[in-house]
């Protein structure tokens, strides 16, 4: 081939070709080699020096020997695979191949020709085949290839190392070695059904060089490439998840039977469909299969009423059923039946609770009946006894009054004519007198504070408390007693009442302190437990708690009268005025050390 054929050629080759004169150390590039290292045509210095310089510095070690000892001699052929350095910076990998074709009178090579193609997407493809390889074989899960007979033709290392064989030995075992569910009688049947479907997931188990099977969660896809077949599978340990299937199955048994033998009815709603327990069953008269939807519940057990029932139902369910609910229901034999309804929701459903109510109603309804029928015999009786009381009060002033004016007379009029025995029973039957009148009025008070409407209305308890301490002061203006009232006590209740309340408390507060040689009273008030909580509180002689049970009844005293005067019926007014405003009195007290009473008003 002469010259101008063989340049002719070089310069219309889209392959690259190159021609190498080794004596003038030249090059001759086609222009699809200066395409391919992006060097235009204009470009003439072609030499051994730039091709060194193109050849990618990661590969000169490796390529720059070879192409000095082709030059030398020492070569007469190369295959080189190389990345080189393009023109416009970018970065190509190439595969060169020269061969000598003349030499040199001593025998050594002169001129060599050669190609040189682009194989970047080989190298890719490539190097994403190492780089797949890698992650499969380091993939955490099981990974298998397995051909139409069912021999495993891949393994990667977390196989092998699960199962506890080495690669060499799982390569030469076949699937049903591995799965005792695949026996080998099975696999044709699988190869195709994964081959048609494309694959699939299945639980299974792998059994291990020791004979240990773990269980697994297996999928498996069909592959086609370049016409060899093959199953490809995922292997995943499911031993924990199993174990909390199988903890599961056997709580929910438990909790089935425990259910089921409930005394309280207990129904399961999910979508129309409905499950209920064995009282249920009792309660209704109806088997499961008659009630087990939603439009059945309320067609059998409800009849006329079940669209009324059912839009009450809708509308607790819409408001998150958070109250139990009453309804009556119709038995298989006819009878109604009351049902304490209560609904629980959750995600995908709802769980009923039902209690038959019928007995406890009844029983309520008959103690309500009764309570009204007491309530009404109390009040009748205690009408009687108020107005006996004030009758008998009422009538008692006239002769004691009677007594006490001719004790009077006896006492002016003949006391020169009664010995000193004689003026001594006098002085008593008018003491007498006295008292018995104190105890009449005593009793018309409280007849009163039991029969009178209260005018409830706010009041300063504070103004109240002023107004009866100077009333106190005012009477033994010779005391000297220290009486704090507390400022802003307010309180709800009938004014005249509570003042009654307060003459009692704080009267026997002074009365009780006569003997203390500094007297204190303290009216105050406290919040406990979000209550306001009303108090009289002395420093005076106090009582034995062990009594205090007898505190607030009528006519009880707990000190003689040689020591302080009355009649025992101030602190029995005292808590008719406390329960009347729907509230409580208490006492707390030490002999010698004073007392507390403390008082709500509802």
């Amino acid at each position: 081939m002469n010259c101008e054929r063989l340049a002719l050629i070089l310069e219309t080759a889209t392959d690259g070709f190159w021609d190498w004169d080794l004596r003038a150390d030249r090059l001759e590039l086609s222009e699809g080699y200066r395409t391919l290292i992006g060097y235009p045509s204009g470009h003439t210095v072609f030499n051994s020096a730039f091709i060194e310089s193109i050849v990618h510095p990661d590969d000169r070690p490796a390529c720059v020997p070879v192409i000095r000892e082709l030059m030398d001699g020492s070569r007469i052929s190369a295959t080189l695979e190389y990345r080189i350095l393009r023109g416009d910076g970018a970065t190509v990998w190439v595969q060169a191949r020269g061969t000598a074709v003349d030499h040199d009178d001593a025998g050594r090579p002169a001129r060599m020709v050669g190609t040189i193609f682009d194989i970047t997407a080989r190298k890719r493809s490539e190097e994403q085949l190492v780089l797949m390889g890698a992650v499969v074989d380091d993939a955490t899960d099981e990974i298998f290839w397995v051909d139409r007979q069912g021999r495993l033709v891949y393994a990667n290392r977390a196989a092998c190392g699960n199962l506890g064989y080495s690669r060499e030995e799982l390569l030469a075992m076949s699937i049903s070695d591995v799965d005792p569910l695949v026996p080998a009688g099975r696999w044709p049947t699988m190869w195709e059904t994964v081959r048609l479907q494309g694959g699939f997931v299945m639980d299974s188990f792998h059994r291990t060089r020791d004979g240990r099977d773990i269980p697994k969660e297996v999928s498996v896809k069909y592959a086609n490439v370049s016409g060899r077949e093959i199953v490809y599978g995922f292997a995943r340990d499911i031993s924990e998840r199993k174990r909390v299937e199988k903890a599961l199955r056997t709580s929910e048994h438990r909790l089935r039977i425990m259910v089921e033998h409930l005394p309280a009815g207990a129904a399961h709603r999910e979508e129309n469909r409905l499950l209920i327990n064995r009282a249920v069953e009792e309660i209704t008269g109806y088997r499961r299969h008659e009630l087990d939807t939603l439009d059945k519940w309320f067609a059998t057990l409800h009849g006329e009423q079940a669209a009324e029932v059912r839009a009450v139902y809708e509308a607790d369910r819409a408001a998150g059923m958070r109250f139990p609910r009453i309804m009556p229901l119709r038995r298989k034999d006819g009878t109604i039946r009351h049902i304490e309804f209560f609904g629980y929701q959750y995600e995908s459903g709802e769980v009923w609770l039902l209690h038959d109510v019928t007995d406890r109603r009844a029983a309520e309804e008959e103690i309500r009946r009764l309570n009204a029928d007491l309530e009404a015999r109390v009040r009748e009786r205690t009408a009687d006894l108020e107005s006996f009381c004030h009758s008998v009060s009422h009538d008692l002033r006239a002769p004691l009054r009677h007594i006490a004016g001719y004790v009077r007379i006896l006492q002016d009029d003949y006391r020169d004519r009664l010995d000193d025995t004689g003026r001594h029973c006098l002085a008593r039957i008018g003491r007498a007198a006295v008292n018995m009148g104190e105890l009449v009025d005593g009793l018309l008070s409280l007849s009163h504070v039991s029969r009178e409407d209260i005018q409830r209305r706010s009041i300063s308890l504070s103004a109240l408390a002023r107004a009866v301490a100077r009333d106190l002061a005012e009477r033994e203006p010779d005391r000297k007693v220290d009486l704090a009232v507390a400022d802003g006590i307010n309180g709800s209740g009938d004014p005249r009442l509570l003042r009654v309340l307060l003459e009692n408390l704080l009267g026997n507060a002074w009365k009780f302190t006569a003997r203390v040689e500094r007297p204190r009273i303290e009216f105050g008030a406290e919040s406990r437990n979000g209550q306001n909580v009303y108090f009289v509180r002395d420093n005076g002689a106090g009582f034995d708690m062990r009594y205090v049970h007898r505190l607030f009844g009528s006519f009880e005293r707990l000190h003689g009268p040689d020591e302080f005067s009355g009649t025992g019926m101030g602190l029995a007014i005292v808590r008719r005025i406390v329960e009347r405003h729907g509230g409580t009195v208490w006492a707390e007290s030490e002999i010698g050390r004073g007392a507390t009473f403390s008082f709500t008003l509802g």
